[in-house]
């Protein structure tokens, strides 16, 4: 079995540090969706700073950071959300006695 390699020729790491049960998976992805949320903060500053400098531009600017990245990462936050969510019903489904 041959190991991939990155473009360094480093071995690749995989997205987690070992296989993942649930616990692990819904924890990793828990602490993902933590760190998505604090760039929302950023993006909407952005966009409000932009908007209120008031310049030709800047309108236009701010609308395509609000459509191209606030909105997308505030969907894909919120699918991950729904994940997660569904993934430990799933677990504590599994878990009660028959």
């Amino acid at each position: 079995m041959s190991k991939e390699l990155n473009e360094d020729g480093s071995a690749a790491r995989p997205l987690l540090p070992r296989p993942a049960g649930n616990d692990d998976l819904l924890r990793h992805v828990r602490e993902h969706v933590c760190r998505l949320r604090t760039i929302l903060p950023v993006i909407s500053v952005a966009v409000l700073a932009l908007r209120r400098q008031d310049a030709e531009l800047d309108e236009d600017i701010a609308g395509v950071l609000s459509r191209h990245a606030w909105e997308p990462l505030d969907f894909e936050i919120e699918n991950l959300t729904s994940i997660v969510a569904a993934l430990a019903r799933s677990d504590r489904g599994r878990e009660a006695p028959p």
